[in-house]
């Protein structure tokens, strides 16, 4: 027996120093979470404006175009659960915080990251953030991804050199450019398709992570801008009635309900050209350039007034 037990680690070490070895290398190469965290740590105290949000806002909003102090915090997938874990993260750090910039989108208070197809990422927030995952492979970067994959991400950063970071140094995702659009008819209906999750059941939970945002915002004396991120015709032309408008409504009511919250709805807004999507439900760079100069106005427009004089039809903007 003691033979049988020696010979089977003598055959299982190899692996074991593998996968190890495997684990440190994926951890070492440098990547957008890690990066985001990082700036969090060391510049949170200087930020004005807070982006958060999914891809919308990832690669729809740049700081880099906007007069206050900003960062894009946003990531793929990221759900309204990361959002919040990640304020309340560096709650002792946001000293020159004044306004939450945060997408509210077709999708956001029904879906999870974890019932997605990103779900592999629920393992960055854990491992580079520190937000606590109860599933054991989320720890773990071998784990949490096909063995082809990883040993893919190896080759592409050891030996190709490729870039890891794909972020600006102020947290815009910059791949999503016109000369990479996509085709916006076929991206639409799949894309809306996708993103029906009415019937997962977590219109409650996110809409009271929602809830705790805001409270968090009246508590510091924060600003939140809603915004639902504008989109291609193809793609709003496939939405169900019935998500869309709860997701409306519950917005509107919020922007009513407290005097620090803004709501602002560009899904059909007009300025919106085809050039200015890299798919049906993503801007591109120039579209990017675009949304950035709006949001940004609005928040000159919400600095400069008292709360009882923002003007009514940015709090109670509906879909047209």
């Amino acid at each position: 027996m003691k033979k049988f037990i020696l010979k089977v680690m003598l055959f299982i070490s190899p692996i074991v120093i593998m996968a190890i070895v495997m684990e440190e290398l994926l951890r070492k190469i440098p990547n957008d979470y890690q990066y985001k965290c990082s700036y969090l740590d060391h510049h949170s105290n200087d930020i004005k404006v807070l982006i958060l949000g999914s891809s919308h806002a990832y690669y729809g909003l740049n700081p880099g175009l906007m007069k206050y102090n900003s960062f894009n915090a946003a990531y793929v997938g990221q759900s309204l659960y990361y959002d919040w874990q990640i304020i309340q993260k560096y709650d002792h750090n946001w000293h020159h915080l004044k306004f939450i910039v945060l997408p509210v989108d077709y999708f956001s208070l029904y879906g999870k990251i974890e019932n997605s197809v990103e779900s592999w990422r629920v393992k960055d927030y854990q491992i580079y953030y520190g937000i606590h995952s109860s599933h054991y492979t989320d720890h773990s970067e071998m784990l949490s991804n096909k063995l082809l994959l990883n040993i893919s991400r190896i080759k592409s950063a050891y030996f190709n050199h490729d870039p890891a970071v794909l972020c600006s140094k102020l947290g815009w995702g910059t791949e999503y450019t016109l000369q990479k659009r996509k085709d916006l008819q076929s991206t639409g209906k799949l894309a809306a398709q996708r993103h029906l999750l009415i019937q997962q059941g977590c219109f409650g939970e996110n809409a009271a992570i929602l809830g705790a945002i805001i409270k968090y915002a009246v508590k510091n004396h924060l600003k939140v801008l809603l915004y639902t991120s504008p989109a291609y015709k193809s793609y709003i032309q496939n939405l169900n009635a019935r998500q869309l408008n709860s997701t409306i409504n519950i917005l509107n009511s919020v922007s009513k309900q407290y005097s620090n919250v803004f709501y602002y709805n560009l899904l059909r807004e007009d300025s919106f050209a085809q050039t200015d999507f890299y798919d049906a439900d993503h801007l591109d760079n120039v579209g990017a350039n675009k949304l950035t100069h709006e949001i940004d106005s609005l928040l000159l427009n919400i600095e400069k007034r008292p709360d009882n004089a923002i003007t009514t039809d940015l709090v109670t903007a509906t879909v047209r």
